[in-house]
């Protein structure tokens, strides 16, 4: 009888057991989980839905209570157009969750962070293309796209990274 350690999932060089944990959502796909499937040899995701809330959660930041408070005036209000990410916080909580997780990993596997376009509110280029740079900046294995159809992927990524993470 065949099992999981009979078979082998090929990036480049690298075997993998195949086993792909992840891609759940807020908090779901947690590090823990992710780094649990990597240290046996497989791929973990953690996910980047409300990293903010996330990190405050977890590292015991104030994003989101910031967040608030700049836009108190407008929690009445249906029209929510002009409620933007700061995105110096947005990349500097990325980088903080997927540091912090990639610090932590052991074994032969890889963690990805599994990206969410649609969490994008207001500006979507630019809030994806901090989300993306901030997650490969602070050294992530990979990433993978979900709830959207990523059609213009490649433009928000910039090519800096893509074509420099596919040489290796």
């Amino acid at each position: 009888m065949k099992c999981v350690d009979d078979f082998r999932l090929c990036f480049g060089k690298q075997e993998l057991v195949p086993i792909i944990v992840g891609g759940m959502g807020v908090d779901i796909s947690t590090t823990e989980l992710a780094l649990e499937a990597a240290r046996l040899g497989g791929i973990g995701h953690i996910s980047d839905a409300m990293v903010p809330t996330v990190t405050d959660r977890r590292y015991d930041t104030h994003y989101v209570k910031t967040k608030t408070k700049r836009y108190k005036h407008n929690v009445a209000n249906s029209d929510k157009s002009e409620v933007m990410f700061d995105l110096g916080e947005l990349n500097e909580a990325v980088q903080m969750y997927v540091s912090r997780t990639m610090e932590a990993k052991v074994g032969s596997g890889l963690v990805f962070v599994n990206v969410m376009e649609k969490l994008t509110m207001n500006a979507p280029r630019e809030t994806l293309r901090v989300r993306l740079a901030g997650a490969l900046d602070a050294g992530i294995d990979g990433i993978t796209l979900s709830a959207g159809l990523h059609l213009s992927f490649r433009r928000y990524a910039p090519c800096s990274y893509s074509c420099a993470r596919t040489q290796n």
